[in-house]
């Protein structure tokens, strides 16, 4: 695979997992994850391991938020990874915002799936 190639698939999922996360569907979600993906925990603090562990974390929030997160551009590409800014808009399931921000990420990817997501700056 090219490079390019290989950056159109890696932004192809990338969209994919906004979408999934956007609709709040977890089947969609598990199918764009590495089986030992690496996520921030964002309600508790430190890291989750593995696709069961990034679900779990994800059905609890969505138990308590609706986020909504937007692609604002790709800062950096470099191979196996997507450096990314976009907005980030959580609310509650009454329509209260949580937090509206503008947010900068890693996105690694391995075996065409998303492997790793770090925080730069913003969440």
């Amino acid at each position: 695979m090219t490079a390019e190639a290989e950056r159109s698939a890696q932004q192809t999922v990338l969209a994919r997992s906004y979408e999934a996360v956007n609709a709040q569907d977890l089947a969609a979600t598990r199918a764009v994850l590495h089986p030992d993906v690496s996520w921030p925990d964002t309600l508790e603090g430190g890291r989750l391991h593995g696709r069961n562990a990034v679900v779990a974390h994800l059905a609890q929030l969505f138990a308590l938020t609706r986020p909504n997160v937007q692609l604002i551009r790709v800062v950096a590409e470099t191979e196996g990874e997507l450096d990314v800014e976009v907005q980030l808009l959580v609310e509650d399931h009454k329509g209260h915002i949580w937090s509206d921000t503008r947010a900068r990420l890693t996105y690694r990817f391995r075996d065409g799936l998303l492997s790793d997501v770090i925080i730069l700056s913003g969440v």
